[in-house]
């Protein structure tokens, strides 16, 4: 086999292998994805509480740890504005700070001026460019 055919043969095989190859792991994207908060503002939420965000289409809806809220977002690269956001009006009493925390979660999501998907986990980031949420998705029920 000359040089020019073993050449043209092994782009061949090249081309044969990177198609067979399993394709990676689906990262979890931003729409179609439940996720779960895992800090707010750097911290864990209080233990008993599962604050969450889903985005579709141009709407996001949740839960605050104590009551289910909704609103409006666009996007445009990694820039993200969540807007028109309400919630029902439950009122929790327990864990203790529970109603702190679902302000201070409400406020974080007004205020998410970017967001990044790194792996399996959804950042939102403020103006300055700091994590106010981070979202993965729930743990596989077995």
């Amino acid at each position: 086999m000359n040089s020019r055919n073993l050449t043209i043969a092994l782009v061949a095989l090249a081309v044969l292998l990177v198609g067979c190859s399993p394709s990676p792991a689906d990262s979890p994207s931003l729409e179609g994805t439940q996720w779960v908060l895992v800090t707010l503002e750097g911290e864990p939420p209080l233990m008993g509480t599962a604050p969450s965000a889903e985005f579709s289409a141009d709407q996001i809806r949740g839960s605050t740890g104590c009551n289910q809220y909704f609103g409006t977002y666009a996007v445009s690269g990694s820039d993200i504005t969540i807007s028109d956001v309400a919630s029902t009006e439950m009122y929790c009493m327990d864990p203790e700070g529970v109603m702190d925390q679902e302000q201070a979660f409400l406020a974080a999501l007004a205020s998410a001026a970017s967001y990044r998907l790194t792996g399996a986990r959804l950042e939102l980031l403020d103006a300055t460019g700091s994590v106010i949420l981070a979202f993965e998705p729930p743990p596989a029920v077995p």
